[in-house]
């Protein structure tokens, strides 16, 4: 279960408290003729905003584990790249040598994503926050990565939207 509450109230009803570092959004351009289809500015706008708010320099190595959009698997590549947790162009290879696998350098979607648990439609991006809470909490049973005390969610609202959402949590 996640409630979103003031510090106070959150240390009242939690053991485990996790809190909400940094959060952004970005709506990228509504036109389907003029956007760049290979890239997700969204994300990537989304992303440098939550980093900033959240004081995050270097994605890579401040952030523990991402939950992040796959309803499409080449989105999850797309938006590993947008947000800065690899380069452009290394996404697949990274994947492809096991460095995104949940005992990676940064373990992608240990809950499965989009592709391993369903498409949630409109709840996506609730499912991605509450998978980063319970990795935080330690509560992941199966799937739970050691060691974590930073976690990213990004949502992504889906075609042909260019709608996108990036939150930082931590514990």
């Amino acid at each position: 279960m996640v409630v979103l509450a003031e510090e106070k109230t959150a240390r009242a009803l939690s053991a485990k408290p996790i809190w909400i570092r940094g959060i952004g959004w970005c709506s990228d351009t509504p036109g389907l003729e003029t956007r760049n289809w290979g890239e997700a500015v969204y994300a990537q706008l989304a992303a440098e905003m939550a980093y900033e708010m959240a004081g995050i320099r270097y994605p890579r190595k401040e952030i523990n584990f991402v939950e992040v959009n796959d309803e499409f698997s080449y989105k999850e590549l797309q938006h590993l790249e947008a947000m800065r947790l690899c380069q452009k162009g290394e996404a697949g290879p990274l994947t492809e040598m096991g460095g995104t696998e949940i005992n990676g350098e940064i373990p992608v979607n240990p809950s499965g994503g989009c592709l391993g648990v369903g498409n949630l439609f409109e709840l996506n991006g609730g499912h991605k926050v509450l998978e980063v809470v319970r990795q935080l909490r330690g509560e992941a049973g199966k799937n739970q990565i050691k060691n974590v005390n930073t976690g990213l969610a990004q949502s992504w609202r889906g075609v042909p939207t260019t709608t996108g959402t990036v939150v930082i949590l931590s514990n």
